[in-house]
């Protein structure tokens, strides 16, 4: 293959793949004012040159992306409650905006008698320490949108920032050039919240390796401002803007204008609330839809596209996605593939079919997700999550919850919560802002702790109606807020309450031998019910997970614990070639339609 085709087949896909990452710079608010017009830039022409069968004579063959980047924020904050492991240092233009940026947030008091600590006293406290907080905002992202921040110690001589609060701070688009440019201009996004530290962190593993001067708010980032999004015409034309247009807006007929054309090279869109939390996916939809309206010429394109599908090296990702973008009227022609022998051919067939309303195509997909052999099995998964077929969908997806694999348990757990989430049981565990939810889903698999680390703080226990503590057990560790033990034939768990300097504060209290409400009373609040019991210990998602991962290492409970490892080819499919034609299994039977 040469240089040219690879970049033939792969432009648009890599194209996608940086939209779909939050991380790409189609942001071209700086056009060139100085070339003349018509003419292209080399980014444009680079554009052109990617076009291919499947991209040919769709939006994303006339338009390319504007603010389709995530938005890079930066600001300074303080974190609290370090125990003695902060840093009593600060740069002197770092200091001044903090103390009045805690001032800000100080609430008028009423109670003349009560005197609040001098903010200098704050930031000069072992119990602080001074950071700078990152975040990206999503690409149309709606305001009040929330998003992680990351935080780092900005004086080395911080011990560590486990524990921690981030108290809440103002986020400004990220320039670089020192903390001075840094600080200027308009709050675009706020944060604020609990640390979350890598709990594995003394595990034995690469974990080791993680900085304790850096951390996580998970979710803790709000944008403040909705983020707009467009596509800009690659040349300007009054009837290429209102091609596109109408092609967006006869997508979505029951939304009142998702684009408008507002000059000869710019189409304003309007996200839908229902598309809002996969901006990705909603653009990569609309970057293949047709422009043309002419029945004759879209139904000759669509058997162009399926002709497609069955080419060895053809992007079949993109196929798929303009076939889809020109509807149902495919799935006539798309269903003979379903039993192609090649497993591309049938998946991308079927998974077309599917997002088009086809009952027969979920069989297929069904199929793959079962499959240990197929290279597309976790795509499968994550589509069935997205099928919106509640019961063929959801049967499916707990069954999967047995799988021997913990990665396909994992995303078959997350794919039901999209498609049905009835079967698991929901728990809200302590106060907002540091709360977490903490979720009991049925399976008869081996136990299975299952924690997110980005976007929200949830922690699933799989299986967990069958998880419990194993006596004889001893969690003892220097530093750290509890002590927990239960000897052989014990009917619960003792736990004693320690301060940073290991003196007991609280206990011996008693917890039950179940998992599910051991980790209940660790997160919930400290407070007391109305006969005077303790109601829970209020620890940190983090360190809770972390207790999770000793008991488990030492098999004084019966579960293995994984948490949140995002994978490429969950989203975008297998990496490497699938195979040639004939290693692939035999074509399957034409499923049958359900019911």
């Amino acid at each position: 293959m040469t240089r040219r085709d690879t970049r033939r087949l792969l432009g648009p896909a890599l194209i996608l793949i940086v939209l779909l990452a939050g991380c790409s710079d189609w942001d071209m608010s700086e056009r060139s004012a100085a070339r003349p017009e018509g003419t292209l830039t080399e980014d444009e022409d680079a554009l052109r040159l990617t076009v291919t069968e499947a991209t040919r004579g769709t939006i994303s063959s006339a338009t390319y992306v504007q603010g389709g980047r995530s938005l890079r924020v930066r600001g300074y904050g303080v974190v609290t409650r370090l125990a003695g492991q902060g840093s009593r240092n600060c740069p002197p233009s770092v200091r001044e905006y903090l103390e009045k940026q805690i001032l800000r947030e100080r609430p008028t008091r009423t109670d003349s008698r009560r005197e609040d600590v001098p903010i200098s006293k704050i930031i000069a406290s072992l119990d602080t320490a001074v950071v700078v907080v990152d975040g990206e905002v999503p690409p149309g992202a709606a305001g009040q949108r929330t998003f992680d921040v990351t935080v780092q110690a900005v004086d080395p001589d911080t011990q560590s920032l486990s524990g921690g609060y981030l108290l809440p701070c103002d986020l400004k688009i990220y320039r670089d050039g020192g903390p001075t440019e840094t600080l200027a201009g308009t709050t675009c996004a706020r944060a604020r919240g609990p640390i979350f530290t890598n709990p594995f962190a003394t595990g034995g593993s690469a974990a080791t390796t993680i900085n304790p001067r850096e951390g996580t708010v998970i979710g803790g980032g709000m944008n403040m401002t909705e983020r707009k999004l467009s596509l800009m015409a690659v040349v300007e034309s009054y009837a290429t803007v209102r091609q596109v247009m109408d092609a967006i807006n006869r997508r979505f007929p029951n939304e009142s204008k998702v684009a408008d054309a507002v000059n000869p090279s710019t189409v304003v869109i309007q996200v839908p609330p229902a598309n809002r939390s996969d901006v990705g996916r909603f653009l990569e939809g609309i970057l293949y839809l047709p422009l043309t309206t002419s029945p004759m010429e879209i139904e000759d394109r669509a058997k162009t596209l399926v002709g497609e599908l069955t080419r060895p090296e053809a992007p079949l990702h993109e196929v798929s996605l303009a076939l889809e973008g020109i509807g149902v009227s495919t799935v006539a022609m798309l269903q003979p593939l379903y039993t192609h022998g090649r497993r591309p051919v049938n998946f991308y067939a079927a998974r077309t079919g599917l997002r088009l309303g086809d009952d027969l195509a979920i069989e297929v997909i069904i199929r793959h997700a079962r499959d240990p052999d197929s290279p597309f099995r976790r795509q499968a998964v994550r589509e069935l999550g997205r099928s919106g077929r509640r019961h063929r969908a959801g049967i499916a997806l707990r069954e999967l919850l047995d799988s021997d694999e913990p990665r396909i348990r994992i995303l078959a757990y997350e794919a039901l919560r999209e498609v049905d989430p009835r079967p698991i049981i929901q728990t809200v565990v302590g106060r907002d802002p540091e709360n977490f939810l903490l979720e009991l889903v049925p399976s008869n698999g081996t136990p299975l702790i299952y924690a997110r680390r980005t976007e929200i703080r949830r922690i699933a226990l799989i299986g967990g109606d069958r998880m419990v503590c194993r006596p004889p057990l001893l969690y003892h560790e220097a530093g750290k807020p509890i002590t927990l033990s239960a000897s052989a034939g014990d009917g619960v768990v003792t736990i004693l309450r320690k301060d940073p300097s290991g003196t007991v504060t609280l206990g011996p209290l008693k917890a039950p031998m179940g998992v599910p409400p051991l980790i209940r009373f660790l997160g919930q609040n400290l407070a007391r019910d109305r006969s005077g019991k303790i109601e829970g210990l209020e620890l940190d998602y983090a360190f809770i997970l972390e207790l999770m991962y000793r008991l488990s290492a030492k098999q004084a409970i019966n579960a293995e614990v994984r948490w949140e490892e995002p994978d490429v080819e969950d989203a975008f499919g297998p990496l490497e070639p699938t195979g040639r034609p004939e290693s692939e299994l035999q074509a399957p039977a034409m499923p049958e339609v359900e019911g």
